[in-house]
């Protein structure tokens, strides 16, 4: 049970990084000293690359926890 938490939260703590990449404006990015030479829309598809992985990850944790209550 403790694993599916630490899965939760890490794959919650990448979403929020996958949002902050995909819409913060990238003037935003340079500022905290992300490499300047990267284009906003570099910025923006590892954003989103993010999010999908962590909703991955979320969404799979959840349907391994409901199949598991099932069995029991």
């Amino acid at each position: 049970m403790r694993y599916k938490k630490v899965i939760d939260t890490l794959a919650t703590i990448l979403l929020f990084i996958g949002f902050f990449f995909a819409f913060l404006p990238h003037a935003t990015h340079t500022a905290m000293g992300l490499d300047d030479e990267t284009s906003h829309l570099n910025h923006v598809v590892t954003g989103i690359i993010l999010v999908v992985i962590a909703l991955v990850a979320l969404v799979y944790n959840s349907k391994a926890t409901a199949s598991s209550k099932r069995k029991s």
